[in-house]
């Protein structure tokens, strides 16, 4: 996990820990949050479900701040290490959007639980949030492709993330608009900018796809660390899928006929509208079924064909991008089952939740294993040992 570079680490186990505590980690609470989500949208309620759905989400408020925190002390303690990592890892740069990401699904599941009475604060933090998603769509891809090494190596399904978090943030805004008590004057401003990013993220995703996707007809083969990454690219296609649904709905439910200015925002125009944000959210969700089912095969197959095959798997945090994707692929089966009405969508869902909410299970495990053995953080002999400069000099060669 650790790519130390020319700067000699600390020697202290803890220290050595938060040196090694990577931006990779946000996607820990990006995927916890999905999950409450979609627990509390789901058209098969049982008594309970929502307050798990509750507990989940303070959990992923926990571990959002938490992560926060240890991120920004290891920012203030190793300024010259984490500006190395950001300038030479995409990853490291890319996993920065979590936090927007993250944070879009407790602002959801805030409007969910007290859209009636903090509409307003919630729909001010969709703005700041907002702001923070764009920036991300707009500097990490020209980090990526301008001051990184980028050339020498294979565009990974990781280059998607800043895309993402523009569609994650379209997604809240359609949610926020649909379900809050607000005005049709502060709907509308933030339905169009959510369609903006959409047109954004869209876009861009359509033209970095054709790029991995040319680039796996060249490669030889990937590594398990890297192949969970390819459930990503069915990530942006659940998430436009879900933020054209909320948007559709936002505009049907009366947005724009209160407004009613000019030719495009009346309420002539809404039921078009409407029609075709829902029409385009199914297609491009049917285009996420290609990339869902592609990524469970390669996967499966990576793990199978690798020397030692299935038994020598190991355990990294890479394996957390398995669940967002698959969350937002859910999500927005989820709203296709309420919004036609539809058994078929309902069933199968639930069947996706189901094994969503196992593999996280699992996953969470696996990590807190690994933080009791310190792998996850690169300490490979756990928290009591110390190295001299000399022996991580020679654990380095080897």
């Amino acid at each position: 996990m650790s790519d130390q570079g020319d700067l000699p680490p600390p020697v202290g186990p803890l220290s050595r820990a938060l040196w090694n505590f990577s931006s990779l980690w946000f996607i820990v609470p990006q995927g916890t949050g999905i999950i409450a989500v979609i627990l509390y949208r789901l058209r098969y309620q049982f008594n309970g479900l929502k307050t798990l759905a509750t507990i989940v989400w303070i959990y992923t408020i926990v571990q959002l701040g938490l992560f926060l925190i240890l991120y920004l002390l290891r920012i203030f303690l190793h300024p010259k290490h984490v500006l190395q990592q950001l300038r030479n890892k995409t990853i490291e740069t890319s996993c920065l959007c979590c936090i927007s990401i993250a944070f879009t699904s407790i602002l959801q599941m805030a409007a969910f639980k007290y859209g009636d009475t903090a509409g307003l604060a919630i729909y001010i933090l969709w703005w700041v949030n907002t702001g923070m998603a764009v920036l991300a769509c707009m500097v990490i891809p020209f980090v990526h492709l301008k001051m990184q090494q980028s050339g020498k190596r294979h565009m990974q399904a990781d280059t998607l993330m800043p895309f993402l978090a523009a569609l994650t943030s379209a997604a809240g805004g359609g949610v926020i608009c649909r379900v809050m008590r607000i005005s049709p004057r502060l709907q509308v401003p933030a339905i169009i900018v959510s369609y903006l990013e959409l047109g954004v993220g869209l876009a861009l995703v359509a033209a970095f796809d054709t790029i991995i996707l040319a680039q796996y007809f060249g490669r030889k083969f990937q590594t398990t660390d890297l192949v969970y990454q390819d459930m990503i690219m069915c990530g942006p296609c659940g998430q436009a899928s879900v933020a054209f649904q909320a948007l559709g709905e936002a505009v049907q439910a009366g947005s724009f006929a209160a407004y009613d200015r000019g030719q495009l925002l009346t309420a002539k125009a809404a039921d078009p509208f409407a029609f075709i944000s829902h029409f385009m959210g199914l297609l491009i969700w049917g285009y996420g079924i290609f990339w869902w089912f592609f990524a469970i095969l390669s996967i499966c197959y990576t793990l199978h064909t690798q020397p030692g095959g299935w038994k020598k798997s190991r355990f990294t945090m890479s394996v957390w991008s398995m669940v967002f994707p698959w969350g937002t692929f859910t999500n927005a089966a989820v709203e296709f089952g309420k919004l036609m009405n539809s058994p078929a969508f309902d069933v199968f869902s639930t069947a996706l939740l189901l094994l969503l909410v196992i593999m996280w299970i699992v996953i969470q495990i696996l990590t807190l294993k690994g933080i009791v053995t310190g792998r996850v953080f690169g300490l490979d002999h756990g928290w009591r040992k110390r190295y001299d400069n000399r022996q991580l000099a020679v654990i380095k060669e080897a």
